[in-house]
């Protein structure tokens, strides 16, 4: 099933597809640049299709999802994206924010739940907090990753084979059988 076909299919999303990165707040597009636009499959403004729903309306819902469609894979990637302030205070909301996408996708957004995936957390503007943050552990355990605001969705740089698979990164097996890192791109600065 492809990531419009399971938009339709979720629960409250069902008009919420858009073509590209049309779903997208405009002042968050100059930061979300597709390296082959082609490849989009489309996003989901999330937040905005649920804000006005109960259980979800005084919930801190995640911003967008992203469809994009690797040359090296078989079925689509969805990139799970949050575009927030980079500071202290924020590590919390966004933490929050991840979990509470983590348990929808368990119940309403089961469908989507199917797809390999990242999430990603994309500062928008300046980063402030600091590096030894405590709850930045907790980025690494909900397989959160942190980008700067200048955004590209392309294909990331290939794993040395000696190097062990990252465990904060969703992994699926190959058709092989062997465990292969979810995603063939990042969101981020080149």
């Amino acid at each position: 099933m492809t990531f419009r076909a399971s938009v339709k299919k979720t629960p409250n999303l069902e008009s919420a597809w858009w073509p590209g990165l049309k779903a997208l707040r405009p002042e968050d597009r100059p930061h979300v640049r597709a390296e082959d636009t082609r490849r989009l499959r489309g996003s989901v403004y999330v937040d905005e299709a649920l804000e006005r729903l109960q259980p979800y309306a005084n919930q801190n819902r995640w911003d967008f999802a992203i469809g994009y469609q690797h040359t090296d894979r078989a079925k689509e990637t969805i990139y799970w994206l949050e575009i927030h302030t980079g500071s202290d205070s924020a590590v919390n909301l966004v933490l929050n924010k991840l979990r509470w996408l983590r348990s929808w996708l368990q119940g309403d957004g089961s469908a989507l739940s199917r797809f390999e995936r990242d999430f990603i957390w994309l500062s928008s503007g300046s980063t402030s907090f600091t590096l030894t943050a405590p709850q930045l552990k907790q980025f690494a355990v909900l397989g959160l990753q942190h980008e700067a605001p200048c955004s590209f969705l392309r294909p990331a740089r290939r794993r040395d084979p000696a190097t062990p698979w990252p465990r904060s990164r969703e992994t699926t097996e190959s058709t092989s059988g062997a465990p292969r890192q979810s995603t063939a791109a990042r969101l981020g600065c080149p």
